[in-house]
């Protein structure tokens, strides 16, 4: 695994993270943020497969918390790769399909 980059500690934050360098690079190119990576935390439905935990936010959360008036939008097919045993981010991306199982 890669070393860790940054440790997120903010106030109000649901699931804390240590961000590994790769993951802070992906997140550089692919204009992720970290308030973004951390709303996806905290809103994001969480799948474990593949010896890895998923947090991703699809059509459904998207719906559910517009009702309560957040607008989670922006954040539609996120998704956050995270090591099984740890609170390490490993990766972050986006893509429509959602992780199997």
């Amino acid at each position: 695994m890669h070393s860790p980059a940054q440790y997120d500690s903010s106030p109000g934050q649901a699931t804390p993270f240590v961000l590994t360098d790769h993951a802070s690079l992906r997140m550089s190119q692919r204009g992720i943020r970290r308030d973004q990576l951390a709303a996806v935390l905290r809103f994001g439905r969480c799948r474990h497969t593949r010896g890895a935990r998923f947090y991703f936010v699809g059509r459904k959360e998207v719906r559910r918390y517009a009702r309560s008036g957040l607008d989670l939008r922006p954040l539609e097919n996120l998704q956050v790769l995270m090591a099984p045993r740890s609170d390490a981010v490993i990766t972050v991306y986006r893509n429509a399909r959602l992780p199997r199982d």
